[in-house]
């Protein structure tokens, strides 16, 4: 019944178009009026068998873009060329050129008309209370307002924020364009808006930085896109909308990665996983196992974190063949047991304790983990063919200052060092930070934001590297692939951040104001660490790979397995004894190398 009254509405047009078209062609004169008259039922009868076959009315008007105007508008062409082609055949009616020329034009701009009238007039439905500001006049936030307007009762667009000169002044679909962005704070009194919304995926995280220093999350409630790498249509959506988070300020800039390359050294192989219900290690699972390993094996310490991202990838990859290994990487019997079994091609080294005060209280485990366990998991792949052993490592291993730090560098040292005769290439990875990593900074600022404060930070000149979880894991695949054997990968964090302004961001993002809502207390420095942390030893020849963000660290100097296996005895055995000596013992180690 809608599509027979929107034909009648289309015929009753070009009708009164064809009307209007004589009139003003022949004025009142009714003698020529009345001889030319019949022409204008004839193109009306064409008309209708062209719209019907035009396929004019197979499309939903509501939500009709230019592209479906065009069908309307390739109707009426086509009515008109046939129309002179039926009065050049027909010479017993006639239709003056003129005419059908007007008829044409009137019926096209009639029926388009039509079309814009009907969704003007559902787009004046009563809009949701919410009043929406949109940063970002672009691509981005056009697709936005087109969206809102669709769906009216989600909220009202009542401006757009942008810095361009061209654009400030003007308006989209109706709405005005202020700016320039640093004034943002003004606007949102003025438009009384109630949500601020980033519409800029390509944004990086410094430019988010200075956005979000511009408007008070106390007053408004801020939402932005997902990077321009995460929106895998490169369409802009409400639904795609998300709250702004930490990571967006800290890390968003996309990280391509060559996946073809990597994807061949994965595809088909066993691939075995320590730690791997850790921040990294689950991670790690996550992208490979998109990558199509014949085998995954999840091990790890923790019963429910192993149990937690075997389910998650059986929902995400039920076709990827699993196993659940629970283990302690330095547990040597159990270990061997894990290796003659599955007989791992590719072995990624997450395992280890990273909670630097702790491994202070508790040197032994940093010790039996960190280096025992890596020297557990090597020699195990060197007696089963591993292919590649993947460590990943710290920047707390550059100059240590604290068991923790020292440990790792061990554990560096120790694989750089393998004999020769093992047909396993060994790379290690290092690197700072990932953000929102389970028992560091981020995730305690969040907790101790909830319960009101005060917020603690150890000094307020203390400076950290940080990179996201996934970034980090893309570069760590990146690296197993470059990687031959004993390289060291160091990957690129770029500037360290600031731990004080990083929690002053933090509380300003859950809309409160630092000093006043949430109280900042400075503790003083650890036992263990560091105002600021390193990526590289002085000695420490750094060279470009064929990936910007990964570089490779060389060290002229040779390292004697041996001595280096001989050492880590007795300190292992130093630290089950005397536990309080054994930092000492490290660190005199690490400077006689």
């Amino acid at each position: 019944m809608r599509k027979l009254i929107l034909f009648a509405l289309d015929v009753a047009l070009t009708f009164f178009a064809g009307v209007i078209a004589l009139f003003v062609r022949l004025g009142f004169d009714w003698p020529e009026l009345v001889k030319y008259f019949p022409s204008i039922p004839i193109y009306c009868l064409i008309a209708m068998i062209v719209y019907l076959a035009n396929g004019t009315y197979n499309i939903v008007w509501l939500y009709a873009s230019f592209k479906d105007m065009i069908v309307l508008i390739r109707g009426s062409i086509l009515t008109y060329l046939f129309s002179i082609m039926f009065f050049y055949l027909v010479r017993s009616i006639v239709m003056p050129r003129s005419v059908g020329m007007m008829t044409f034009l009137g019926s096209a701009m009639l029926l388009m008309s039509s079309r814009f009238f009907w969704q003007w007039l559902n787009s004046v439905q009563p809009s949701g209370k919410k009043r929406v500001l949109i940063v970002g006049a672009g691509d981005a936030g056009t697709m936005l307002l087109e969206d809102f307007e669709h769906r009216p009762n989600l909220g009202k667009v009542v401006g757009f924020l942008d810095d361009s000169p061209r654009k400030i002044g003007r308006k989209i679909h109706g709405v005005p364009v202020y700016g320039p962005i640093e004034r943002a704070k003004e606007f949102i009194q003025f438009l009384k808006a109630d949500e601020v919304i980033i519409a800029i995926p390509s944004a990086s995280a410094q430019q988010l930085r200075r956005i979000v220093s511009s408007i008070d999350p106390k007053i408004v409630k801020i939402r932005t896109l997902p990077g321009i790498y995460e929106l895998t249509d490169r369409q802009a959506k409400v639904g795609y909308l998300r709250e702004l988070t930490l990571e967006d300020l800290l890390g968003r800039e996309e990280t391509k990665v060559d996946l073809q390359t990597i994807r061949s050294f994965i595809k088909g192989k066993r691939i075995l996983v320590t730690g791997a219900g850790g921040s990294i290690g689950s991670e790690l699972c996550r992208q490979l196992a998109n990558l199509e390993p014949s085998l995954l094996v999840l091990l790890g310490k923790g019963e429910n974190s192993i149990y937690q991202i075997d389910e998650e990838l059986s929902m995400s990859y039920p076709n990827i063949p699993r196993e659940r290994v629970i283990a302690d990487v330095s547990d040597s019997i159990r270990m061997e047991q894990v290796f003659k079994s599955i007989q791992p091609q590719i072995v990624f080294h997450a395992a280890a304790h990273k909670h630097v005060p702790l491994m202070e209280e508790n040197p032994y485990e940093a010790i039996k983990v960190n280096v025992i366990g890596t020297k557990t998991v090597a020699k195990l792949c060197c007696k089963y063919g591993t292919e590649k052993m993947v460590f990943v490592s710290t920047d707390k291993a550059v100059n240590p200052s604290s068991v923790m730090g020292a440990t790792k560098r061990l554990a560096e040292l120790l694989l750089l060092s393998m004999n020769c005769e093992c047909s396993t290439s060994f790379v290690i990875v290092r690197f700072g930070n990932v953000i929102g990593s389970r028992g560091s900074v981020i995730p305690k600022f969040k907790a101790q934001i909830e319960r009101g404060g005060p917020l603690t930070i150890t000094d307020p000149k203390m400076t950290r590297y940080f990179m996201s979880i996934s970034e980090a894991v893309s570069l760590i695949l990146q690296a197993m692939s470059l990687g031959t054997n004993k390289d060291l990968f160091v990957l690129d964090m770029g500037k360290p951040v600031s731990i004080d302004e990083l929690a002053r961001t933090l509380i300003v993002l859950h809309g409160l104001v630092p000093d006043q809502d949430i109280k900042i207390v400075y503790t003083g420095i650890r036992n263990g660490e560091k105002i600021t942390e390193e990526l590289f030893y002085e000695d420490e020849v750094v060279l470009p790979t064929s990936h910007p963000k990964v570089m490779i660290a060389k060290n002229k100097k040779s390292i004697d397995y041996e001595t280096i296996c001989q050492t880590i005895d007795q300190i292992a055995q130093m630290a089950a004894n005397e536990p309080e000596r054994v930092a000492q013992k490290i660190y005199d180690f690490l400077r006689s190398l």
